[in-house]
């Protein structure tokens, strides 16, 4: 079984593997600090987690994956900002969605990308020029449900 916190260790590692963003945090959207963020820390990858079922042998993590850059205050580059956004967090959804056809990737087969991924453009969702792309993503794992390993006497 694959937890949460090895699900945000991954996205950790698959920022610092990009050329392009950044940084990567994770909690509650609502909780970014976006004053604490250096400007050297855009464009970033953000996970809030919605969510997690329970099913035999399955346990499916309902993420919302965000990729926000900052943009000119007369918003001149937005639609540069929309592109490129759109890019990174595609390239983030391609690391689990291809995991399953090659070992080119930093996430192993062990996790499967629940198709399609809807994706919505945001600016200014937070105190400044923020802009980007949100994406829902259910990312499953499998799930042994043994008694043997969990911790009772």
């Amino acid at each position: 079984m694959k937890s949460y916190k090895q699900i945000t260790n991954l996205l950790q590692t698959i920022t610092d593997n990009h050329l392009i963003l950044q940084s990567f945090n994770a909690g509650p959207l609502d909780q970014v600090d976006i004053e604490k963020l250096g400007q050297t820390d855009y464009p970033f990858l953000y996970c809030e987690i919605l969510g997690a079922n329970i099913d035999n042998g399955v346990i499916s993590y309902d993420l919302e994956l965000l990729v926000a850059d900052m943009i000119q205050p007369d918003l001149s580059d937005r639609n540069q900002v929309y592109s490129d956004t759109l890019q990174m967090l595609h390239d983030v959804l391609n690391q689990f969605i291809q995991s399953l056809a090659t070992t080119n990737t930093t996430v192993d087969d062990d996790y499967k990308a629940e198709l399609p991924v809807t994706c919505t453009p945001f600016t200014a969702r937070f105190d400044n020029e923020l802009t980007g792309w949100s994406g829902s993503l259910t990312i499953e794992v499998s799930n042994k449900n043994n008694l043997c390993i969990a911790p009772f006497s």
